[in-house]
């Protein structure tokens, strides 16, 4: 370990091992400063014989990966250091300690001390956080700054949070105004400043949009440090503790844009009479995943997944979630390489969005008195008067007022 947290290498060299006699002493201290750079990856697997529930350090678990790299260098006829260099090493190189085996995680830079220890402070004890974004635009003092007809929904998703007793939230703070307000009404929430900017080829898209660019940089950062993140927009209700909801079994776990089944996918045909015999054909249809909840687990495709995206978005123009999608559904093809993350669709009657707990689904929830489900979240992104939903969201599961919704419409007019 050179002393940063997670089995990443944070450039300090003052401790590392050096070679004995034999040539045997370097290889536990370049396992442990492993990592991919400039795109190039390796997902190392070492299984290890010990039983069930047993626990197996990450330095045995280094030992165990720098005997399959010194195997690899001299099949391959390099010293140690060079096969290293030929697989693109880098500062914030890391290793991540899965359940039966050990992953290489790649590096694309330095991670940043000041986050890193934000996040050692906040994380619990599965190394995961809760990430959301505010600034000024979420206090809503000027009323034709905001898009959702007023209201402070960063006070009423703050109060949700706490209710709730998540104690691993941690905010990016984007401006003083919100860094002041979070001082005198929530000082014991955890926050920072990202050292991140609005990249210049987002500058004249949606603020809300801008915003949303400034995620993927920043999860990267979050994951390339070991820890697991669920980052949320604050337009949302929670009704109860997300972390308790979650699979972990995927790369990525989102909450999805669909009202329907089509949210998990569907196929469709085409039928083109002019090809006679051949005339039929099957695409595939799925509703886009809502970058607003998603859980990211720490993996090199995660990882891979973040890096592109946020390239992507510093240097075309696009709306951030149109690009997360296209990276995460769309094939590799040629020279064209996707990430090939692995994707867990949350479950769309659960994390809801607003569309199918008001409109498409709304038998199930309304009216209030007789509803047959109760969802575990009810996002507002369907619907512009946000506030509103919100508060009658808490109202009618916090507060027992049971009819609170039911004379918002479905869709965002009346008769909707």
């Amino acid at each position: 370990s050179t002393g940063h947290i997670g089995g990443c290498w944070s450039g300090d060299t003052s401790n590392m091992a050096r070679p004995n006699k034999r040539g045997e002493g370097p290889f536990v201290a370049y396992a442990l400063v492993i990592g991919l750079g400039l795109g190039i990856f390796i997902y190392v697997y070492r299984f290890l014989a010990h039983p069930v529930g047993s626990h197996v350090s990450l330095e045995k678990k280094g030992q165990a990966l720098a005997l399959e790299i010194q195997s690899w260098a001299q099949q391959s006829g390099l010293s140690t250091p060079d096969a290293l260099k030929q697989l693109g090493v880098g500062v914030g190189s890391c290793l991540q300690d899965e359940e039966d085996a050990i992953v290489l995680v790649p590096s694309y830079g330095q991670p940043d001390p000041e986050l890193n220890g934000v996040l050692l402070q906040t994380a619990d004890e599965k190394r995961e956080v809760m990430i959301a974004l505010a600034n000024g635009v979420m206090i809503c003092k000027n009323t034709t700054i905001c898009w959702w007809n007023g209201g402070n929904i960063l006070h009423t998703w703050l109060e949700m949070i706490a209710r709730h007793g998540i104690n691993n939230l941690v905010v990016g703070v984007l401006d003083d105004e919100t860094w002041e307000y979070m001082d005198v009404h929530f000082p014991n929430v955890v926050k920072f400043r990202p050292k991140s900017h609005i990249p210049s080829s987002q500058l004249d898209t949606h603020p809300a949009n801008r915003v949303s660019t400034l995620k993927y940089g920043l999860i990267k950062d979050i994951l390339q440090m070991g820890y697991h993140a669920l980052v949320t927009d604050m337009d949302l209700v929670f009704l109860d503790n997300p972390f308790n909801h979650l699979y972990r079994d995927s790369d990525i776990e989102s909450q999805t844009d669909g009202f329907s089944n089509m949210a998990y996918g569907q196929f469709d045909s085409i039928h083109d009479k002019t090809m006679g015999w051949g005339a039929g054909g099957l695409f595939s249809k799925i509703f886009t995943l809502n970058v607003g909840c998603l859980y990211v687990r720490s993996t090199p495709k995660s990882i891979d997944l973040m890096n592109k995206v946020n390239h992507r978005l510093l240097h075309e123009k696009g709306w951030d979630q149109q690009v997360f999608n296209e990276e995460v559904f769309f094939l590799t093809h040629g020279d064209v390489r996707k990430a090939q993350v692995s994707v867990r669709v949350m479950d769309y009657l659960q994390f809801a969005n607003s569309k199918t707990f008001f409109r498409s689904e709304r038998h199930h929830f309304f009216p209030g008195h007789t509803a047959t489900m109760q969802p575990l979240m009810v996002h507002m992104n369907y619907h512009p008067d946000k506030h509103d939903r919100m508060l009658c969201i808490m109202a009618r599961y916090f507060q027992g007022q049971l009819d609170a919704c039911d004379k918002l419409p479905g869709g965002s007019e009346k008769g909707t």
